[in-house]
């Protein structure tokens, strides 16, 4: 038979709400800057199109290298976020199931 936990109880404990916050926190703002960073390839090229006729190297223009810039900001937010979840977020989620079998609520 599978166990029955008490969501209501979970819901409303406190390391259960400062998981929940933390976790919101991080990934909005994360989420915020990785958007800005996104579209500003767009809103460069319509208010500073000068800045794609610049050559870095032999055909490669700014716009290319801000493209894979993208890609290497994906990489290192997902790395990032991976080690803070490591770090903090798993840290935090033992800590809540721990007390919740204290408590009785698993």
């Amino acid at each position: 038979m599978a166990e029955q936990y008490d969501w209501a109880a979970i819901a409303r404990n406190p390391k259960y709400l400062e998981l929940k916050r933390r976790k919101r926190i991080f990934l909005f703002g994360w989420w915020i800057a990785s958007s800005i960073y996104y579209f500003l390839l767009a809103i460069l090229a319509a208010f500073a199109p000068e800045l794609f006729k610049i050559k870095v190297i032999g055909v490669i223009n700014f716009g290319y290298v801000f493209i894979l810039s993208e890609f290497v900001m994906c990489i290192i937010v997902a790395l990032y976020y991976t080690h803070v979840a490591n770090k903090d977020f798993d840290r935090m989620t033992n800590e809540l199931i721990e007390s919740l079998h204290q408590g009785g609520a698993i």
